[in-house]
């Protein structure tokens, strides 16, 4: 792994505080009432997982969920190139009464630990940022353990990047989401893991005239992903904030397209 925030995309994933009130903003405005959480566990008992792995696990979105439900003396270490989530990663796990252990380190294509490590590990929307790493997690998982992951459809972001002018085919947010996109999931991770079970989360994300605050902050914190190198703390710069204020004037709202999938994957091979 290394050490350093190498990709620019990333930027706005060092900011915990923003990515908190951005990931209520997603729940405030989803069409989908579900919580993805709870979609994602769905049918499991996580009561004798004791070692787990959250990769790419941001400021603990998903650890505050899945914490409580591990074993009692489980050990849940998160691996973010953000150093900045490490306090707010291990204040969601010890909240919920576990151990936890953070490190800021840039997923590579192989990772630290001997083989069958973990009984539990977590990539949440992240394993587009490194899929390289899924023979890794193979490897790493225990033959008795459980991979859960959360991505993105090939579709995903559409309306909003043509709401602010951009062409769905040739940004980097659809350059990210294809590099590990739900429609390909299940095959790619069948390669690795015998059982793959996949969970479809429809969604929308819906914001009206009233709701323009919620969308400014939503389109600040994806700058860097709509225009790589832009600061997501400054001004949404004009060639973004005015066709998107045109769009949402001319149509009274704008609704986007976040539909993600669950995959629940167990009996790991390795090739």
């Amino acid at each position: 792994m290394r050490s350093a925030l190498t990709n620019p995309g990333l930027q706005a994933f060092a900011l915990p505080a923003a990515h908190q009130a951005v990931a209520a903003i997603i729940r405030r405005h989803s069409s989908n009432t579900t919580d993805i959480r709870e979609a994602a566990l769905q049918g499991l008992d996580l009561t004798t997982f004791r070692q787990a792995l959250d990769l790419g696990c941001g400021f603990g979105f998903m650890a505050e969920t899945l914490a409580p439900r591990l074993a009692p003396d489980a050990r849940l270490t998160g691996i973010d190139a953000c150093e900045a989530n490490g306090p707010p990663f291990i204040e969601h796990v010890g909240r919920a009464g576990r151990r936890g252990r953070f490190v800021a380190c840039a997923v590579g294509e192989t990772l630290p630990w001997a083989d069958e490590s973990f009984d539990l590990i977590v990539c949440s929307y992240s394993l587009y940022f490194f899929p390289a790493t899924l023979p890794e997690l193979a490897r790493l998982l225990h033959p008795r353990g459980l991979l859960l992951v959360i991505t993105h459809h090939r579709s995903s972001f559409a309306s909003l990047l043509r709401a602010v002018g951009l062409d769905p085919e040739t940004s980097a947010l659809t350059a990210l989401v294809r590099r590990f996109p739900a429609e390909e999931a299940a095959g790619r991770l069948a390669r690795y893991f015998a059982a793959v079970r996949q969970i479809d989360y429809p969604n929308r994300l819906c914001f009206h005239l009233a709701d323009i605050d919620d969308l400014q902050a939503y389109v600040r914190f994806k700058l860097p992903l709509l225009i790589p190198g832009s600061d997501p703390t400054g001004e949404i710069p004009a060639t973004i904030a005015e066709p998107l204020r045109a769009w949402v004037a001319r149509h009274g709202e704008l609704i986007i397209e976040k539909d993600d999938a669950c995959f629940q994957c167990r009996r790991p091979r390795c090739p």
